[in-house]
């Protein structure tokens, strides 16, 4: 046992260097890659990888996750200076990770990345590195698949299949059995559009930003829903358990392409269940909801 969390451990150490992937000479562009952890697909379900200086550059907080770490983002102040910092702590180990900084702290150890960690949207996106076999790991990039394989040497007798195309999000959506009480509170008598306008209030135990807002359980929130309106994140932790429950909700299906691929005829929000990555309007994911209860 303590030889697999070692092993982990090495896996999400190499996740915050730089992977020379053998990738075409595009700079910081958006791409589709597949992700998988132990032959799962890890889920982004705001933010998507793109290249920089032909490097693949992912959101650290759902790769560190499905390797059973803990994240957390920070604003530190120091004197007149305010820094955003990624913690993540695997079996006792922390890692500091100033955002557009290239140094990283690994519990006492300083390790220099190529390409510094960035923020894009509300997402920090760090490189990925080759891991050797010899640090009990590997990582391996698939050119034509966009595939990125991380192995942590658990055998895997049942592998998600790779997409047959590069749209990451589904219109069959889904509640997650065991975790529908934020839906019943935000999509039943709550959340609405009129008039061009989101408004909802956020449910006490639940948790939710746009942008740089933290919003406040109890407190009503209004969006405009159009171009350029970005979205908003709502979740909810259940005591207890490893999983949360949480949704994206876009007020600008155009500013995401795989959105606008599904629905770009479509006038109302869009909900996605960042659990699996289905999404549908609003509307139909009130009536959803109304079954719920």
């Amino acid at each position: 046992m303590m030889i697999l969390k070692k092993r982990v451990y090495l896996i999400l150490m190499s996740v915050l260097m730089v992977f020379s992937f053998a990738v075409s000479s595009v700079s910081a562009a958006k791409v589709n890659v597949t992700v998988q952890v132990d032959g799962k697909t890890v889920k982004f379900p705001d933010e998507k990888p793109y290249f920089e200086n032909n490097r693949v550059l992912i959101p650290i907080r759902f790769v560190s996750e499905a390797l059973g770490a803990k994240v957390d983002y920070k604003k530190e102040t120091t004197g007149s200076r305010v820094e955003r910092v990624v913690y993540v702590e695997l079996n006792g180990k922390m890692i500091r990770m100033p955002v557009n900084s290239d140094i990283v702290l690994v519990g006492d150890t300083i390790v220099k990345l190529d390409v510094p960690a960035r923020l894009q949207g509300s997402r920090v996106f760090v490189p990925l590195r080759f891991v050797s076999e010899a640090l009990g790991a590997t990582v391996n990039w698939n050119q034509s698949n966009k595939l990125v394989s991380i192995s942590t040497g658990k055998e895997v007798t049942d592998p998600d299949p790779v997409p047959s195309d590069d749209n990451m999000y589904s219109t069959d959506f889904k509640w997650k059995a065991g975790y529908t009480e934020l839906a019943k509170e935000l999509f039943i008598d709550n959340m609405k559009v009129e008039n061009g306008k989101l408004t909802f209030t956020l449910p006490q135990g639940a948790q939710g930003y746009a942008g740089n807002t933290k919003f406040v359980p109890g407190k009503t929130y209004s969006f405009d829903i159009g171009k350029g309106k970005g979205y908003i994140m709502l979740t909810k932790i259940y005591s207890g358990r490893d999983e949360k429950e949480g949704y994206m909700i876009s007020l600008d299906s155009s500013g995401n392409e795989d959105l606008e691929a599904l629905f770009s005829n479509v006038n109302d929000a869009i909900v996605v269940n960042t659990g699996d990555g289905s999404a549908a309007p609003l509307t139909e994911v009130q009536k959803l909801a109304q079954k719920l209860e």
